[in-house]
């Protein structure tokens, strides 16, 4: 048959685990702190007596979840330092999503580089609050931000249709 050099066999084991190790714990210690974060948001929303029927997190960084019944959304832009926000939809006048981006290239090859994503909640007394889903500045690629922001559009425009407005007046 063949023979096998356990000497090149062992080496080539080893190297291969030098090389795997420093991921396998860098995967380890992000799991760790997302865990430790979703705990967190978990504690918010018992606290406040949430019940977060609909929820996402995403680039181990964002969180927003939505209690329907009692109208409240919960949002962190930065799940591991900062405490979430609570939002009272009923205050919520509007929604819309905005898109910032810019174009390069020429006739067909133009293209179009998505800059930032953000759902801006037009809040009562004209105030406005901006939901972040993705910042170029940031990250360097997309991972489904714009099915995902647009989940949230549609799913807050329909409970805000649902919604009794409360009234500020100036």
């Amino acid at each position: 048959m063949f023979d096998i050099d356990y000497l090149t066999l062992s080496i080539a084991a080893v190297c291969i685990a030098a090389f795997a190790t420093p991921f396998y714990w860098n995967h380890r210690k992000s799991a760790q702190k997302l865990k430790q974060a979703m705990f967190h948001i978990h504690e918010v929303s018992k606290n406040l007596k949430l019940n977060l029927q609909e929820k996402d997190s995403w680039n181990n960084q964002y969180f927003i979840g939505l209690d329907p019944e009692q109208k409240v959304l919960l949002y962190a832009a930065e799940i591991h330092q900062t405490p979430p926000l609570t939002l009272d939809l009923t205050t919520v006048q509007r929604i819309k999503l905005e898109e910032k981006f810019h174009e390069f290239g020429q006739g067909r090859d133009k293209r179009k580089v998505i800059d930032r994503l953000d759902l801006v909640l037009i809040i009562a007394g004209q105030s406005s609050l901006q939901l972040e889903f993705y910042d170029a500045e940031k990250f360097s690629a997309m991972d489904g931000e714009p099915l995902l922001i647009k989940k949230w559009e549609k799913l807050l425009q329909s409970l805000l249709q649902q919604v009794p407005r409360q009234h500020v007046t100036t």
